[in-house]
């Protein structure tokens, strides 16, 4: 069996954007569940006065940090159930017309694996 659902998250706030992807698979023993979430937020925005002022203002901005990834990985020894998220926080610049957008991201994909049923006939 496997289920799949996604949400768009509307906020008042057109500067936020959510979307969530969660997949549920019952094969076997198993449980699979995985969910992809994509989050957006204009952090700030400049107008320039004309186009070719762009590259000036790009020479001028201060240094950002890079990229971040983060991995974690853990096992409940009691069920037998795995968990891994991985998650990509950064940014990038969206230039429309005029306007220069600097755009913070975040990105997860949760994966939870439960073996319980598979474990418990093992167990000691």
């Amino acid at each position: 069996m496997r289920d799949i659902v996604v949400r768009n998250l509307t906020s008042s706030d057109w500067l936020k954007r959510d979307c969530v992807v969660s997949e549920h698979v019952q094969q076997g023993e198993y449980t699979t569940r995985v969910l992809r979430r994509c989050t957006y937020r204009v952090k700030s925005q400049t107008v320039l006065p004309s186009m070719c002022d762009s590259i000036a203002w790009a020479k001028n901005l201060d240094p950002v940090s890079p990229r971040q990834v983060f991995v974690t990985k853990d096992l409940n020894p009691d069920t037998g159930g795995e968990r891994v998220v991985y998650k990509v926080l950064g940014h990038f610049y969206v230039v429309w017309e005029r306007t220069i957008f600097c755009v913070g991201y975040r990105h997860i994909l949760s994966m939870d694996i439960d073996g319980q049923a598979a474990l418990s006939d093992t167990q000691w």
